[in-house]
């Protein structure tokens, strides 16, 4: 079926190719095949590289509303579209079918585009597509649960007049429910980042899985153009503006410190957890590999922002880090010699009396 789509958008594409030389009275149409064929994959990739199509698969309560919420306030002054990937019952999986639609569709509509939604990683190579730019933040994986576990009962910032499904069990803190084995606090429901960045195979839901754990680790090398962590936003705002092409994140840094919606979505009401239930989370297999996937991400993140801003992280003041700008970032570590073929004499000539 995946293939049978490609042909027809092949075929489609030569269709037009050859009326519009037609068209135009060019009697070497026949001959159009390979060099339509390139000038159709060159124009695909200045247009992908001038307009890009960034996914952003949102793990539940790791920021994402924030961060979300600097695209909608920044989408009109960098021209970009924002939309949100609302899945039926909100599944995080896909049906093989479905994947390949979502995948066309994100490709063919208008770009520059950001679309965010709570749904496993699609591989859009394994169809035959480019690969997006594909973002992600992750949170420290009990922080995250207990997060959501009062969420559920007490709402957030957000929505704040919303009466949440858990409201009636709102008495129940989270270290009780995890001493009387309450179903929404077990250490099973931690496996979520790690089939998040894993994907739509079926043992990227098996907690535990060790397959799962190695094919999100190789998905964020692989796969992701960035993923940071909750608690280093600004960090992670910082390198996007770098890092997506367009001009899409311009700002972001900036706008996220000093917007009012920078810290949406706090949970209304939390109780600190006790040391007792940390260990009893921290003893299980489910918290030992969503937290070894945590580690993994943060030291990437802290690796590559150190390389990109190297006078932050070796020491720079508080005052001075408030002021960074972008444009402060160092000069290339890298020049280009060894030109051939060299410019020519004519080349030259012009160069020298522009200098002139």
């Amino acid at each position: 079926m995946i293939a049978y789509h490609a042909l027809l958008r092949e075929q489609h594409f030569q269709i037009q190719v050859a009326v519009a030389k037609l068209a135009s009275g060019d009697s070497n149409y026949r001959n159009f095949d390979s060099s339509a064929s390139q000038y159709h994959q060159n124009s695909v990739m200045i247009l992908e590289e001038q307009k890009p199509l960034v996914i952003y698969n949102r793990v539940p309560k790791t920021g994402s509303t924030s961060f979300v919420n600097v695209a909608y306030d920044l989408h009109s002054y960098n021209a970009f579209r924002v939309l949100h990937v609302n899945v039926t019952g909100n599944s995080h999986l896909l049906s093989i079918y479905d994947q390949f639609r979502f995948i066309d569709n994100t490709t063919r509509w208008m770009r520059p585009a950001f679309y965010h939604g709570h749904f496993a990683y699609i591989d859009f190579e394994r169809y035959g597509y480019k690969k997006p730019y594909y973002v992600q933040l992750l949170r420290k994986p009990l922080d995250r649960l207990v997060s959501y576990y009062y969420f559920l009962r007490y709402g957030d910032d957000y929505r704040p007049h919303l009466v949440r499904k858990k409201h009636m069990d709102s008495s129940t803190t989270f270290d009780e429910c995890v001493e009387r084995g309450g179903s929404d606090c077990q250490a099973n429901l931690l496996w979520l980042q790690i089939p998040f960045l894993c994907g739509q195979s079926a043992d990227c839901w098996i907690p535990g899985s060790e397959w799962a754990l190695r094919q999100a680790k190789r998905n964020v090398l692989e796969k992701y153009t960035l993923v940071g962590v909750t608690e280093k936003m600004g960090e992670y705002l910082q390198m996007l503006e770098l890092v997506i092409p367009g001009g899409m994140f311009r700002n972001a840094s900036e706008h996220f410190k000093h917007s009012s919606k920078s810290h949406l979505r706090k949970t209304a009401k939390k109780y600190p957890v006790s040391r007792k239930t940390v260990q009893k989370f921290h003893e299980s297999t489910v918290w030992q590999m969503e937290n070894e996937l945590y580690a993994f991400v943060a030291r990437e993140f802290a690796f590559a922002y150190g390389k990109q801003f190297p006078n932050i992280s070796s020491g720079v003041s508080g005052t001075m880090k408030k002021h960074l700008k972008i444009s402060a970032i160092p000069p290339p570590s890298f020049r280009y010699e060894k030109i051939y073929p060299k410019p020519s004499n004519q080349h030259k000539k012009k160069k020298n009396t522009a200098r002139v």
